[in-house]
């Protein structure tokens, strides 16, 4: 019998300033398409409380749980609509609790001990597999890895070329907020890479330290097939998507 695995892997989402119709679009997706494993790759809680930019500003100031609350609500959503993924996975970006945990170290290293990813996003009760930022890309399925991405360029797909280059992995990735996919093959070696970056769920408008945004919304689905991962970045346009044919608007 042929065993097909549905795999889908989202990114930046960065709550609070998430764009609400498409966090929205995408739980419609998973609710229908009903997964059975699921990526996020990083920066799902925009942690800007912490962050260096704001240190001895008002906005230091604001609660951790303007982004950690809504993200733990969201992994709850998660759980709820989709039965069927036991297979589930945070991975933490260069926001995220990476933020808080800098935080932290610098300020209440005596704090670190009680404020955890778990604790802040309630990973055991959603069933989420935390991996740290600072870690190698983890490989999930059809011997793909999955990592927020570390590389940034301006053109799209470039950031996850050079992250493969890096690692000599394929790569699902996010962090550059733009979709792209990059395709190499090494004849002599026998090796065949594919990456992608998957874009983003955020509002643009409320990351005021660039007025240029050249950034796509979007996400992936695979379908793993007899352990060959077969994959598709879905575009999001005007807050509708196309998944396997099925056309999702929120």
């Amino acid at each position: 019998m042929t065993e097909d695995i549905k795999w889908l892997v989202a990114s930046d989402i960065h709550f609070p300033k998430h764009d609400p119709r498409t966090v929205e679009l995408l739980l419609k997706v998973m609710k229908s398409w009903q997964p059975d494993a699921i990526d996020l790759a990083g920066d799902i809680d925009d942690a800007e409380c912490t962050s260096r930019w704001v240190e001895g500003t008002p906005a230091e100031n604001y609660s951790v749980k303007s982004g950690a609350q809504p993200a733990k609500e969201f992994l709850e959503q998660i759980r709820e609509i989709t039965k069927k993924a036991e297979d589930c996975h945070w991975h933490g970006g260069n926001h995220d609790f990476y933020r808080h945990k800098k935080y932290l170290e610098k300020n209440a290293p005596n704090m670190m001990d009680y404020i955890t990813p778990d604790t802040l996003y309630g990973l055991n009760n959603s069933g989420f597999i935390w991996h740290d930022y600072e870690k190698p890309p983890v490989e999930r399925l059809g011997g793909i890895y999955v990592h927020h991405g570390e590389s940034i360029s301006k053109h799209s797909a470039e950031s996850v070329r050079n992250d493969m280059q890096n690692y000599m992995v394929s790569l699902i990735r996010g962090h550059s907020h733009r979709a792209g996919a990059f395709m190499v093959d090494f004849p002599l070696a026998g090796l065949s890479l594919e990456g992608y970056e998957i874009g983003h769920m955020t509002l643009p408008e409320k990351h005021t330290y660039q007025t240029v945004h050249n950034w796509q919304q979007a996400f992936l689905t695979a379908h793993v097939v007899d352990g060959v991962a077969h994959c598709s970045l879905n575009l999001v346009k005007d807050h509708q998507t196309i998944v396997d044919g099925k056309l999702y608007k929120a």
